[in-house]
């Protein structure tokens, strides 16, 4: 019995990284969602990112990016756990972090 082989015959590949480095996410904004509260994160040049909570109050902070993890810095410090890349694209769908969602606005 011949077996035929089904779908494309190439070997996969996986996408390529996205969110890496701070450039893939200069002028995106994302919405967080977390238990507490919804925001607004919006990550400018230079490695800084500014946050409005719901009390309209406007927080500043900064961000580095390695392939490892997208670290936020602000008044604490939160590591990133997993970035949705769909290989299309260098920044990243969304974030994960523990007790967090952070989606990007389009």
């Amino acid at each position: 019995m011949a077996v035929t082989p089904l779908g494309f015959t190439q070997t996969a590949r996986a996408a390529d990284p996205c969110g890496t480095k701070p450039a893939d996410y200069v002028g995106v904004t994302y919405r967080v969602i977390a238990p507490a509260v919804i925001i607004r994160i919006t990550f400018l040049a230079g490695g800084k990112f500014e946050y409005e909570l719901e009390d309209g109050v406007v927080h500043q902070g900064t961000y580095t990016a390695t392939p490892q993890e997208l670290t936020l810095i602000s008044e604490s410090t939160d590591h990133s756990d997993f970035r949705g890349c769909d290989g299309t694209s260098a920044t990243p769908g969304f974030l994960a972090f523990p007790g967090a969602l952070a989606v990007r606005s389009t």
